[in-house]
Protein backbone atom coordinates (compact mmCIF):
# COMPACT_ATOMS: atom_id res chain seq x y z
CA UNK A 1 0.00 0.00 0.00
CA UNK A 2 0.98 3.39 -0.85
CA UNK A 3 1.22 6.61 2.26
CA UNK A 4 -1.66 8.30 2.00
CA UNK A 5 -3.40 11.09 3.68
CA UNK A 6 -5.48 14.02 3.80
CA UNK A 7 -7.17 14.46 0.54
CA UNK A 8 -5.73 11.51 -1.37
CA UNK A 9 -7.83 9.55 -3.46
CA UNK A 10 -8.24 5.62 -4.52
CA UNK A 11 -8.45 1.69 -3.81
CA UNK A 12 -6.15 2.21 -0.75
CA UNK A 13 -8.15 4.82 0.42
CA UNK A 14 -11.23 2.22 0.59
CA UNK A 15 -9.16 -0.23 2.15
CA UNK A 16 -8.03 2.06 4.30
CA UNK A 17 -11.90 2.46 5.31
CA UNK A 18 -12.62 -0.75 5.18
CA UNK A 19 -9.90 -1.43 7.99
CA UNK A 20 -10.71 1.29 10.07
CA UNK A 21 -14.52 0.12 10.27
CA UNK A 22 -13.26 -3.05 11.07
CA UNK A 23 -11.75 -1.65 14.15
CA UNK A 24 -15.38 -0.37 14.72
CA UNK A 25 -14.78 2.85 13.44
CA UNK A 26 -18.11 4.54 11.65
CA UNK A 27 -16.24 6.07 8.00
CA UNK A 28 -18.17 6.01 4.75
CA UNK A 29 -16.09 4.14 2.41
CA UNK A 30 -15.49 6.58 -0.78
CA UNK A 31 -12.33 6.07 -1.45
CA UNK A 32 -11.50 9.84 -0.61
CA UNK A 33 -9.60 10.74 2.40
CA UNK A 34 -12.06 13.25 3.70
CA UNK A 35 -11.76 15.30 7.12
CA UNK A 36 -13.66 12.37 8.70
CA UNK A 37 -11.25 9.86 7.92
CA UNK A 38 -8.38 11.74 8.79
CA UNK A 39 -10.05 12.05 12.08
CA UNK A 40 -10.38 8.36 12.67
CA UNK A 41 -6.87 7.77 11.32
CA UNK A 42 -5.71 10.21 14.10
CA UNK A 43 -7.86 8.50 16.84
CA UNK A 44 -6.73 4.77 15.62
CA UNK A 45 -2.90 6.43 15.86
CA UNK A 46 -3.64 7.96 19.60
CA UNK A 47 -4.92 4.94 20.84
CA UNK A 48 -2.21 2.35 19.15
CA UNK A 49 0.73 5.21 20.43
CA UNK A 50 1.47 6.00 16.82
CA UNK A 51 2.95 9.06 15.63
CA UNK A 52 -0.20 10.57 15.68
CA UNK A 53 -0.11 12.66 12.14
CA UNK A 54 -2.88 11.37 9.83
CA UNK A 55 -0.13 10.00 7.27
CA UNK A 56 -1.08 6.59 6.90
CA UNK A 57 2.39 4.87 6.19
CA UNK A 58 3.96 1.48 7.06
CA UNK A 59 3.50 1.73 10.96
CA UNK A 60 -0.26 2.47 10.53
CA UNK A 61 -0.69 0.04 8.15
CA UNK A 62 0.61 -2.75 9.91
CA UNK A 63 -1.14 -1.92 12.98
CA UNK A 64 -4.64 -1.70 10.74
CA UNK A 65 -3.82 -5.17 9.63
CA UNK A 66 -3.04 -6.72 12.80
CA UNK A 67 -5.87 -9.12 13.40
CA UNK A 68 -4.76 -10.10 16.55
CA UNK A 69 -4.41 -6.71 17.90
CA UNK A 70 -7.55 -6.06 16.68
CA UNK A 71 -9.42 -8.43 18.35
CA UNK A 72 -7.36 -7.66 21.76
CA UNK A 73 -8.74 -3.92 21.29
CA UNK A 74 -12.14 -5.28 20.83
CA UNK A 75 -12.01 -6.60 24.35
CA UNK A 76 -11.42 -3.19 25.77
CA UNK A 77 -13.48 -1.12 28.44
CA UNK A 78 -15.20 1.63 27.16
CA UNK A 79 -15.81 4.99 28.72
CA UNK A 80 -19.45 3.98 28.69
CA UNK A 81 -18.19 0.73 30.60
CA UNK A 82 -16.42 3.36 33.41
CA UNK A 83 -19.85 5.17 33.68
CA UNK A 84 -22.05 2.08 34.10
CA UNK A 85 -19.87 0.90 36.83
CA UNK A 86 -19.96 4.03 38.84
CA UNK A 87 -23.67 4.70 38.38
CA UNK A 88 -24.05 1.48 39.42
CA UNK A 89 -22.10 1.00 42.94
CA UNK A 90 -22.43 5.27 43.24
CA UNK A 91 -19.02 6.37 42.99
CA UNK A 92 -17.15 8.76 40.72
CA UNK A 93 -15.68 7.44 37.51
CA UNK A 94 -12.10 8.81 38.41
CA UNK A 95 -12.32 6.06 41.17
CA UNK A 96 -13.17 3.43 39.75
CA UNK A 97 -10.35 4.10 37.20
CA UNK A 98 -7.99 4.57 39.27
CA UNK A 99 -8.28 0.96 41.28
CA UNK A 100 -8.25 -0.68 37.42
CA UNK A 101 -4.68 2.04 36.75
CA UNK A 102 -3.49 0.31 40.27
CA UNK A 103 -4.32 -2.85 39.30
CA UNK A 104 -3.25 -3.59 35.47
CA UNK A 105 -2.41 -0.36 34.46
CA UNK A 106 -2.35 -0.09 30.59
CA UNK A 107 -1.16 -3.61 30.74
CA UNK A 108 -5.00 -4.46 30.62
CA UNK A 109 -7.38 -7.29 31.83
CA UNK A 110 -6.11 -9.73 28.69
CA UNK A 111 -2.25 -10.82 27.77
CA UNK A 112 -4.36 -12.05 24.45
CA UNK A 113 -7.93 -13.01 23.15
CA UNK A 114 -9.25 -15.34 25.47
CA UNK A 115 -6.67 -15.20 27.92
CA UNK A 116 -7.27 -12.95 30.77
CA UNK A 117 -4.57 -11.38 33.12
CA UNK A 118 -3.65 -13.51 35.59
CA UNK A 119 -1.04 -14.13 38.55
CA UNK A 120 -1.28 -17.69 39.90
CA UNK A 121 -0.58 -18.08 43.51
CA UNK A 122 0.57 -21.73 44.87
CA UNK A 123 0.20 -20.83 48.19
CA UNK A 124 -3.87 -20.34 47.73
CA UNK A 125 -3.61 -23.56 45.65
CA UNK A 126 -1.81 -25.55 48.81
CA UNK A 127 -4.90 -24.05 51.02
CA UNK A 128 -7.53 -24.81 47.89
CA UNK A 129 -6.33 -28.48 47.57
CA UNK A 130 -6.97 -28.76 51.64
CA UNK A 131 -10.03 -27.52 51.11
CA UNK A 132 -10.93 -30.19 48.85
CA UNK A 133 -9.42 -33.20 50.82
CA UNK A 134 -6.13 -33.65 49.23
CA UNK A 135 -3.24 -33.07 51.07
CA UNK A 136 -0.79 -31.02 49.07
CA UNK A 137 2.16 -32.46 50.51
CA UNK A 138 1.41 -35.52 47.75
CA UNK A 139 1.74 -32.86 45.06
CA UNK A 140 4.85 -31.60 45.59
CA UNK A 141 7.40 -32.81 43.89
CA UNK A 142 7.49 -32.08 40.44
CA UNK A 143 5.55 -29.38 41.19
CA UNK A 144 7.53 -27.03 43.36
CA UNK A 145 6.57 -23.92 41.35
CA UNK A 146 2.85 -23.98 41.93
CA UNK A 147 2.79 -25.75 45.17
CA UNK A 148 4.11 -23.97 48.33
CA UNK A 149 2.99 -23.69 51.81
CA UNK A 150 3.78 -19.84 52.30
CA UNK A 151 3.35 -16.63 50.08
CA UNK A 152 6.15 -16.08 47.74
CA UNK A 153 6.83 -14.24 44.39
CA UNK A 154 9.82 -16.46 43.35
CA UNK A 155 7.87 -17.95 41.19
CA UNK A 156 5.62 -15.93 39.47
CA UNK A 157 6.93 -16.46 35.54
CA UNK A 158 4.39 -13.14 34.29
CA UNK A 159 2.45 -12.47 31.13
CA UNK A 160 1.82 -16.03 29.14
CA UNK A 161 4.02 -17.79 31.52
CA UNK A 162 1.32 -17.73 34.46
CA UNK A 163 -0.73 -19.93 32.21
CA UNK A 164 1.95 -22.94 32.19
CA UNK A 165 1.40 -22.86 35.82
CA UNK A 166 -2.74 -22.54 35.80
CA UNK A 167 -2.35 -25.61 33.50
CA UNK A 168 -0.01 -27.78 35.52
CA UNK A 169 -2.59 -26.77 38.48
CA UNK A 170 -5.50 -27.68 36.83
CA UNK A 171 -4.10 -31.67 36.12
CA UNK A 172 -4.58 -31.86 39.78
CA UNK A 173 -7.34 -30.12 40.32
CA UNK A 174 -9.46 -27.89 38.35
CA UNK A 175 -11.89 -25.61 40.98
CA UNK A 176 -8.64 -25.69 42.84
CA UNK A 177 -6.63 -24.40 40.37
CA UNK A 178 -9.35 -21.65 38.86
CA UNK A 179 -9.83 -20.55 42.62
CA UNK A 180 -6.31 -20.04 43.22
CA UNK A 181 -4.94 -17.24 40.36
CA UNK A 182 -6.07 -13.24 40.13
CA UNK A 183 -7.89 -12.68 36.81
CA UNK A 184 -8.66 -9.95 35.02
CA UNK A 185 -7.94 -5.83 34.90
CA UNK A 186 -8.86 -5.77 38.75
CA UNK A 187 -7.62 -9.05 39.80
CA UNK A 188 -9.98 -11.08 41.60
CA UNK A 189 -9.11 -14.34 43.41
CA UNK A 190 -11.04 -17.32 41.98
CA UNK A 191 -12.09 -18.37 45.30
CA UNK A 192 -14.32 -14.94 45.47
CA UNK A 193 -16.60 -16.22 42.39
CA UNK A 194 -19.50 -16.29 45.21
CA UNK A 195 -18.91 -12.82 46.49
CA UNK A 196 -19.04 -12.00 42.22
CA UNK A 197 -22.45 -13.98 41.80
CA UNK A 198 -21.02 -16.64 39.67
CA UNK A 199 -22.45 -20.41 40.68
CA UNK A 200 -19.31 -21.59 40.31
CA UNK A 201 -15.64 -20.98 39.07
CA UNK A 202 -16.52 -22.17 36.26
CA UNK A 203 -18.77 -19.40 35.29
CA UNK A 204 -16.70 -16.35 36.81
CA UNK A 205 -13.51 -17.59 34.37
CA UNK A 206 -16.10 -17.82 31.53
CA UNK A 207 -17.01 -14.57 31.92
CA UNK A 208 -13.30 -13.35 33.02
CA UNK A 209 -12.87 -14.68 29.31
CA UNK A 210 -15.32 -12.62 27.74
CA UNK A 211 -14.43 -9.16 27.73
CA UNK A 212 -13.27 -6.27 29.98
CA UNK A 213 -16.63 -5.26 30.30
CA UNK A 214 -17.77 -8.57 31.82
CA UNK A 215 -14.49 -8.25 34.11
CA UNK A 216 -15.64 -4.78 35.37
CA UNK A 217 -19.22 -6.59 35.80
CA UNK A 218 -17.41 -8.89 38.40
CA UNK A 219 -15.73 -6.63 40.01
CA UNK A 220 -18.85 -4.40 40.85
CA UNK A 221 -20.94 -7.37 42.18
CA UNK A 222 -17.34 -8.13 44.46
CA UNK A 223 -17.52 -4.71 46.31
CA UNK A 224 -20.94 -4.71 46.51
CA UNK A 225 -20.87 -7.91 48.26
CA UNK A 226 -17.96 -7.17 50.39
CA UNK A 227 -19.60 -3.58 50.73
CA UNK A 228 -16.43 -1.96 49.89
CA UNK A 229 -18.30 0.33 47.59
CA UNK A 230 -18.38 2.57 50.70
CA UNK A 231 -14.69 2.72 50.29
CA UNK A 232 -14.30 4.19 47.29
CA UNK A 233 -17.64 6.30 47.74
CA UNK A 234 -16.04 8.07 50.19
CA UNK A 235 -12.43 8.29 48.58
CA UNK A 236 -11.11 6.32 52.07
CA UNK A 237 -8.23 4.72 49.78
CA UNK A 238 -6.48 3.44 53.37
CA UNK A 239 -9.44 1.32 54.15
CA UNK A 240 -10.30 0.63 50.37
CA UNK A 241 -6.46 -0.69 50.04
CA UNK A 242 -6.82 -2.83 53.66
CA UNK A 243 -9.77 -4.58 52.26
CA UNK A 244 -8.94 -5.18 48.76
CA UNK A 245 -5.27 -5.50 48.91
CA UNK A 246 -4.96 -7.31 52.22
CA UNK A 247 -2.98 -5.67 55.68
CA UNK A 248 0.62 -5.91 54.06
CA UNK A 249 -0.78 -3.31 51.50
CA UNK A 250 1.20 -0.45 53.07
CA UNK A 251 4.43 -1.88 51.96
CA UNK A 252 3.34 -1.27 48.50
CA UNK A 253 1.70 1.60 49.20
CA UNK A 254 -1.64 1.06 47.50
CA UNK A 255 -3.27 3.46 49.43
CA UNK A 256 -1.17 6.28 48.05
CA UNK A 257 -1.07 5.00 44.40
CA UNK A 258 -4.72 4.71 44.32
CA UNK A 259 -4.54 8.58 45.64
CA UNK A 260 -2.34 9.42 43.11
CA UNK A 261 -4.58 7.92 40.05
CA UNK A 262 -7.59 9.31 41.14
CA UNK A 263 -6.34 12.81 41.34
CA UNK A 264 -5.10 12.24 37.60
CA UNK A 265 -8.42 11.29 36.33
CA UNK A 266 -10.25 13.87 38.84
CA UNK A 267 -8.67 16.54 36.77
Amino acid sequence: MQTIKLRSMGSDVVLLQQLLNKWGYKVDETGLFDEQTDIMVRDFQRKNKLAVDGIVGKGTWSKLQDENARQTATLRLTEEDFKRCAEILGVEVAAVKAVQEVETGDRGGFFAPGRPAILFEGHIFWSQLKKYGLSPEDYVKGNEDILYPKWTKNHYKGGMGEYDRLKKALAIHEKAAACSASWGLFQIMGFNYEACRCKNAREFVEKMCANEGGQLDLFTEFLKSNGWDNYLRTLNWTEFARHYNGPQYAQNKYDEKLQKAYMKYKQ
